[in-house]
């Protein structure tokens, strides 16, 4: 192609092709020289619209997270986290070699942090005060992160699928495994995502029910005073 009839090259064009190169070939492949001829152009030139390759990196993240779908926000507390949770999971299967990016880094920008917000206001409408709201938002953080890494892993062949027992496996030493050894080889990612959630949110429930079971203490109760 002439160079008068090529598009210019813009950040949006750059981060299409690192994406796309990262699904195709992984992230190990992806380099600014490579990403450079995929575009027909120096890699030098890249820099003009992204300072780093740290810089790339998060702007991959930004665009995969802002692939996520929100839900409406007057749906229950619950059907939010459940979407939001569902909407990770398969935008983290339609990049699964870039999704432990997304584990490990995400940029202050309101594409990355929208999900996050979503899960935030799920949890606290749950019911559950701003302590409460933490600990189960790092609680999910965490399961989402594990069960995703090990499910991406597997569809990029970075991974196995599931356990694998040995098929001599002492069961006098290993009891349980070798009862359950076969339904653990077996492992269905989708069934044990919605499995997981199906926990958490269980979890959060009853936080939230505890929470509201608690008598209100009045702003002029006597507070007893400590022994002498």
């Amino acid at each position: 192609m002439p160079a008068a009839e090529r598009r210019p090259l813009t950040r949006e064009r750059v981060v299409t092709a690192a994406l796309r190169l990262a699904d195709r070939r992984g992230l190990d492949a992806l380099s600014m020289r490579r990403l450079g001829a995929a575009l027909g152009v120096e890699a030098m030139s890249l820099y003009k619209h992204v300072p780093s390759k740290p810089a790339l990196l998060d702007l991959l993240v930004e665009r995969v997270l802002a692939e996520i779908v929100l839900p409406p926000p007057d749906v229950t507390w619950d059907r939010r986290l459940r979407h939001v949770a569902h909407e990770l999971r398969r935008v983290s299967l339609a990049h699964p070699h870039v999704f432990p990016l997304l584990a490990t880094r995400v940029p202050a920008s309101p594409q990355a942090l929208a999900p996050l917000e979503t899960l935030l206001g799920a949890l606290a409408d749950a019911g559950l005060d701003d302590g409460e709201t933490l600990r189960h938002f790092w609680t999910v953080i965490g399961w989402a992160t594990g069960a995703l890494l090990a499910e991406t892993a597997a569809a990029t062949g970075a991974g196995a699928a599931s356990l694998s027992i040995p098929a001599d496996l002492d069961a006098a030493a290993f009891p349980v495994f070798a009862r359950l050894g076969a339904a653990i080889a077996a492992c269905d990612f989708a069934e044990e995502f919605g499995r997981g959630l199906d926990v958490l949110v269980a979890a959060v429930r009853a936080a939230a029910t505890k929470r509201q079971a608690r008598p209100a203490r009045g702003v002029g109760a006597r507070r007893r005073r400590p022994p002498a």
